[in-house]
């Protein structure tokens, strides 16, 4: 295990993560998940990584079955704001990238890392997630910025920062949703504003 944790090292994770998951994405094995996994495929291998790094000092050459479950059941549970999309995601996206990392000898023990995985189920993480009590005090603020119950006032720049500094590089937007659900382009969404005026509008009308 790395004796400390290091900036600098967490950007050296990142950035070959981000080589091999260039690769990857070229591959036949990524070609066959589906829309909504390949959408969250590079949030989902880059918050593991990250996570993986910076909560228990494993790079990937040292991944352990362990470490696999912790990372899965409790780190992405209780430090990941995102939608239940990136979530049920998670699994297959990560079975077809440690096979791929062992084909191109970045991990050891594939078959045990496979067997980790199994163990956690798409099912498992999906309810860690969805329970509140997991959630540390970071994630529990973006999820509300996320679901939309906390929308005045967010500042762009903050909301940024925090994807950045707390939540692996995921952003908080809906880009999973919408890559795979196109918004009707006649829906409008409501800003307070507009639903006050749209509230002022029907009470004249009916008075």
């Amino acid at each position: 295990m790395d004796k400390s944790y290091s900036e600098v090292e967490a950007e050296k994770v990142f950035e070959k993560n981000r080589f091999w998951f260039g690769r990857f994405r070229t591959t036949r094995s990524f070609k066959k998940l589906t829309k909504p996994e390949k959408v969250a495929a590079q949030y989902v291998t880059q918050a593991f990584v990250g996570l993986a790094y910076r909560y228990e000092m494993r790079r990937p050459r040292r991944y352990t079955a362990a470490m696999v479950e912790d990372v899965l059941l409790n780190q992405f549970p209780k430090r990941i704001a995102a939608t239940n999309v990136f979530f049920t995601s998670i699994i297959p996206v990560m079975r077809r990238y440690i096979v791929f990392l062992g084909v191109q000898h970045k991990v050891g023990n594939v078959k045990t890392l496979l067997r980790a995985l199994d163990n956690v189920s798409t099912k498992r993480l999906l309810v860690a997630h969805q329970d509140h009590a997991n959630w540390d005090p970071h994630k529990a603020k973006a999820m509300t910025i996320l679901m939309g119950t906390n929308q005045a006032d967010v500042d762009p720049r903050k909301v940024s920062e925090f994807e950045q500094d707390y939540n692996m590089g995921v952003p908080l937007r809906f880009c999973f949703d919408l890559g795979v659900y196109r918004q009707p382009k006649n829906i409008i969404l409501l800003t307070e504003s507009l639903r006050k005026k749209f509230e002022q509008i029907l009470y004249e009308k009916n008075n």
